[in-house]
């Protein structure tokens, strides 16, 4: 078949063709520049001390470094594919919200993460969001160090300073117990978070600050006979288990909870002699239970939201 094509179609199309094979060669090139690149990256990554490990948007651990592995008491294929609750005391974890992944910068923050045999420990994280060109979320990747004894109180003293600092320079009473949870959130188990207040008039109990996994803010309501209510009477802190409830109940006749737990603590925010309301958390966890050194955090942060309670004229 004859080729009717003219030597002029026939060279541009020839050209075309060089156009192409080296635009071929270019990606090829760069093709291998980048698995090069990609190489070096992960080997460096693997052999880095700081754990990382990377998440699609819901929280499925898409990779993680063989530091975090060893760090949770894992291997790294034990890891891949689970859902990264698996760090969470309590295995408590909730996605992020499709604005809050448009929104979100680079979060610092101490916190407490699980160990395979159960055991919790400090660690610093650090977490981005990874964007494709055209600034789409695919994932997230967090950086995390286990917190030395040492780093720990060093930690811990910045954050009563950060505690102290927001207290006294607060406008908003309900934004302060938000921050202040966050704070003590990466020093003690705090997921489950309440600030109630008395008010004189028409005397009820307030939450004006509720974080609980089973439980929603209870109306403004009479304090009642519980928990809550022996705390305002004695204006002491007050440790409470299950057990320890159900004695209550029989001995003092105080009422029962709907959702049983595994720990209560409570602390009374005071003005002088007057009783203000309380601070409190709860764990529904059967390992993680709450001590001296949870109680004494919260009576030193009960003292400062006090102090913003009377200072902002809350009640």
């Amino acid at each position: 078949m004859e080729d009717k094509r003219t030597k002029d179609q026939m060279a541009k199309e020839l050209h075309a063709l060089r156009i192409r094979l080296t635009e071929s060669e270019v990606a090829q090139s760069e093709l291998r520049h980048l698995r090069l690149k990609l190489s070096a990256l992960e080997q460096v990554v693997d052999n880095l001390p700081l754990g990382v490990t990377i998440t699609n948007l819901k929280g499925r651990i898409l990779y993680t470094n063989p530091a975090e592995a060893r760090m949770h008491g894992y291997t790294v294929e034990e890891l891949v594919g689970r859902d990264i609750s698996v760090f969470v005391p309590g295995g408590g974890w909730t996605p992020m919200s499709p604005e809050q992944v448009r929104t979100f910068r680079r979060l610092a923050r101490d916190g407490l993460n699980l160990r395979r045999d159960g055991s919790i420990f400090h660690v610093r994280l650090t977490s981005d969001v990874i964007r494709d060109g055209q600034g789409d979320a695919l994932g997230v990747v967090t950086t995390s160090e286990e917190i030395t004894r040492e780093k720990q109180e060093q930690a811990y003293q910045e954050a009563l300073y950060k505690i102290s600092n927001r207290c006294s320079q607060a406008g908003d009473f309900r934004k302060l117990c938000g921050d202040i949870h966050n704070i003590v959130g990466g020093l003690i188990f705090a997921r489950n978070f309440i600030v109630a207040l008395q008010r004189p008039d028409p005397g009820l109990l307030d939450y004006v600050y509720h974080v609980d996994e089973f439980s929603a803010a209870p109306a403004p309501t009479p304090p009642g006979k519980g928990l809550v209510s022996e705390v305002l009477k004695t204006g002491e802190y007050l440790f409470a288990s299950q057990e320890t409830l159900e004695l209550l109940v029989q001995e003092e006749g105080i009422d029962a909870v709907d959702t049983p737990f595994v720990a209560w603590l409570g602390v009374p925010l005071k003005s002088g002699d007057r009783v203000l309301g309380l601070l409190a958390i709860r764990s529904y966890t059967e390992d993680i239970r709450f001590g001296r050194e949870e109680q004494e955090l919260l009576t030193f942060v009960a003292q400062l939201l006090s102090g913003a309670v009377v200072r902002l004229n809350v009640v």
